[in-house]
């Protein structure tokens, strides 16, 4: 809309003229209803007009229409530096002098505004139809709340782009063509590299070529949306030398959900697979070594065994003779001999006697080595009755009392299981003989895990536990001949059958107060021994 001139207003008044025009209730009702800040001043900056908006976005009060009085009392930031109002830093200014200004980023802090706040601000000159300068317009646009989110975001990107760079494994996506987008630093590191020569090259130039065929297929499920786990990858460094990673891939997508890349954490594994490698070989190592232990340990078995039977049987010869020819000097010479005489033949028969029960007790210790092992399923508690009952029929002068849990079942071989109660309930039932009343006991408690353990316990001679590491030593005996007599091998083979078993065997006593030996099957045999 033009203003006519009229040549009795002075120039710098036409301006005024918009507002006392017949159009005038109109053009403020529209301006006042404006989105954006508007404010109209004259060729000297005076302020015609200022809508709602602009007070607000300037913190102006509904009585600061003087533009001195608002310039004088309210300061103007731009963008950081104090500037007052005129200011030809303004953009107002610049109008004034007739000049447009492009549409600036402004900041005003103010007691309606303690904080400051921002706003965009666009100036433009007025001029009537010669030319003439009236005035200029301004028009104001609140940034604030977009520039407090754009700033939030930015710490935000600030932050992800810190935890980014400073994580301890690698950051990499590429796109659709498999080209780098970004990496962090940790992975130039890693390879070598910096960024700027890892942009835009395609994965297969970090690839070990040997790599190719099974990375063309983790893309393949890759484009079908498939995320995947690359373990003992191989990459390649700058310098040519390969890594082994880790790496977690995952597809990337668009808003429509096509495909457009790859993000990847990588993990540098290269140390855990030399330390892998190494214990591999160690592994390696140890089995050969163990092998050939195994060999030897079992021909020097063979070997012990074959030297104890062919000396047990060697041995037997020279004792019958021992033991023909003393009879015959107890029935044809006894006449002759006197009593000393006759109890050095006794001696000399019982001697013998002896030694034939020991190569008898070796040759059964060996044998346990050698008979192959059956294993079915056992019933320990009838074998432990029917052991109980051979015993009582020997000596049934004696008082016993047998204690034995019913239903005990396992697996084993039959045989050799029998062997060992014959023997721990025969040493229990020999160290009692002493007592008016003695009391053995077999039985089971729960052990480690799912599996039981086996006792036999009683009341009798006991032992002193400074000397268990004894009790199983093949002729180790704890008592003398003449307290308890015995050969010192029954423990022995009972610890070689449980071996057998992958059981293990263990004993406790107090001297006087009776003995406990435990036992247990299928179980390492170097497993800590049980609590009572």
């Amino acid at each position: 809309m033009t203003v006519p001139r009229n040549p009795a207003i002075p120039p710098d008044e036409v301006a005024i003229s918009l507002f006392q025009a017949e159009h005038q209730p109109l053009l403020r009702a529209i301006l006042d209803h404006s989105t954006e800040g508007l404010a109209v001043v004259d060729a000297k900056g005076r302020q015609l007009y200022i809508n709602d908006v602009a007070r607000r976005i300037l913190g102006l009060g509904l009585t600061d229409s003087n533009p001195e009085s608002w310039s004088a009392r309210y300061g103007v930031f731009y963008p950081d530096t104090r500037t007052p109002c005129p200011s030809e830093r303004l953009p107002m200014y610049r109008a004034l002098q007739g000049e447009e200004s492009p549409e600036e980023d402004l900041f005003v802090r103010n007691a309606s505004h303690p904080e400051g706040r921002h706003f965009r601000a666009k100036a433009r000159p007025v001029r009537d139809d010669q030319g003439v300068l009236l005035g200029a317009t301004l028009s104001l646009r609140d940034t604030h709340d977009q520039r407090q989110a754009e700033a939030g975001q930015r710490q935000t990107e600030q932050r992800f782009q810190l935890l980014v760079e400073s994580a301890q494994e690698g950051l990499w996506t590429v796109d659709a063509d498999n080209r780098t987008t970004y990496v962090n630093r940790y992975l130039v590191e890693m390879l070598g590299y910096t960024v700027e020569e890892m942009m835009d090259k395609t994965l297969f130039d970090f690839i070990n070529e040997e790599d190719h065929v099974i990375t063309r297929e983790y893309m393949e499920e890759r484009l079908e949306g498939r995320s995947a786990v690359l373990k003992d990858f191989r990459l390649v460094r700058k310098d040519g030398t390969s890594i082994w990673t880790l790496i977690s891939n995952t597809p990337l997508h668009d808003e429509s959900g096509r495909y457009i890349g790859a993000m990847a954490m990588v993990t540098d594994i290269t140390l855990r697979r030399e330390a892998e490698e190494q214990v591999r070989q160690l592994n390696t190592e140890l089995e050969r070594r163990i092998a050939e232990r195994t060999a030897q340990l079992e021909f020097s078995n063979r070997e012990l065994e074959a030297f104890a039977y062919s000396v047990a049987h060697d041995l037997r010869a020279p004792l019958r003779g021992i033991s023909t020819f003393t009879l015959v000097l107890l029935e044809d010479y006894a006449d002759t001999l006197d009593a000393t005489g006759m109890d050095y033949v006794q001696r000399i028969r019982a001697s013998a006697h002896r030694m034939g029960e020991l190569i008898d007790c070796i040759l059964s210790l060996s044998r346990v080595n050698r008979i192959a092992l059956v294993e079915t399923d056992v019933n320990l508690s009838e074998l432990a009755h029917s052991v109980s009952d051979q015993l009582q029929h020997g000596q049934l002068q004696r008082t016993v009392h047998f204690r034995i849990q019913d239903g005990l079942v396992d697996r084993g071989d039959a045989q050799l299981l029998r062997l060992v109660l014959e023997n721990l309930m025969g040493n229990a039932w020999k160290f009692t003989r002493d007592r008016s009343v003695a009391e053995i006991e077999f039985g089971a408690r729960p052990g480690e895990g799912t599996g039981r353990v086996y006792f036999v316990r009683d009341n009798g001679a006991g032992f002193n536990m400074d000397y268990q590491q004894k009790l199983f030593g093949v002729f180790q005996r704890l008592h003398t001949q003449q307290e308890f007599e015995g050969h010192g091998v029954g423990l022995a083979t009972v610890q070689r059958v449980i071996h057998r078993h992958k059981g293990r065997i263990w004993g406790e006593g107090q001297v006087g107060q009776g003995a406990t030996f435990s036992f247990t099957l299928h179980e390492l045999a170097d497993a800590p021994p049980a609590s009572l």
